[in-house]
């Protein structure tokens, strides 16, 4: 545990773009909210990859999405219920049932449908918000975090020496 928060600082306070860091914790919200075994995953799994984003950023946010995706599941049922239900969208519906994809899809069960809708929606939000929170923090905050003495202390204990094996 240790390790992986050293890692997630190395990150934080890399060069790495951070629209790659904001995209891993985006798509990490996608694939943790939704249940794992459906089409959409596929493709989000085939974006991490083709975008390069930060892999460890991406697999330490999707279980906490996992967990607020577990929070929110009956949220996303009844969401899913009035999707599927909705008199205007019913043709969509049957129609995309009866090619291919729309049953590989997943999407005729409630949940899948809901909380993709939910986790998509939050993706689009927590983008531009994640990058902006790094950005923030690599101009402002990480000047003026070195120099509380909680973080000084912590300079000098194992954990610092732990963060500067892997940062090198």
């Amino acid at each position: 545990m240790l390790a992986l928060f050293t890692r997630l600082l190395k990150i934080l306070n890399s060069e790495q773009s951070p629209a790659q860091l904001a995209a891993a914790v985006s798509l990490a919200a996608i694939i943790g909210m939704t249940p794992l075994l459906s089409l959409h995953n596929l493709v989000v799994f085939f974006l991490v990859l083709f975008f390069r984003v930060n892999l460890t950023v991406f697999l330490v946010m999707w279980p906490m999405f996992t967990i607020l995706g577990l929070l929110i599941s009956p949220v996303a049922e009844s969401l899913g219920i009035n999707l599927l239900q909705a008199e205007s969208l019913v043709p969509m519906w049957q129609s995309f049932y009866n090619t291919l994809p729309g049953r590989w899809s997943n999407f005729y069960y409630t949940g899948v449908i809901g909380s993709l809708t939910i986790s998509t929606g939050l993706a689009i939000i927590l983008f531009p918000l994640s990058k902006w929170l790094i950005i923030n923090y690599r101009e402002k905050w990480m000047k003026k975090f070195e120099q509380y003495q909680v973080v000084k202390m912590l300079k000098a204990s194992k954990f610092w020496q732990l963060y500067e094996t892997y940062k090198s």
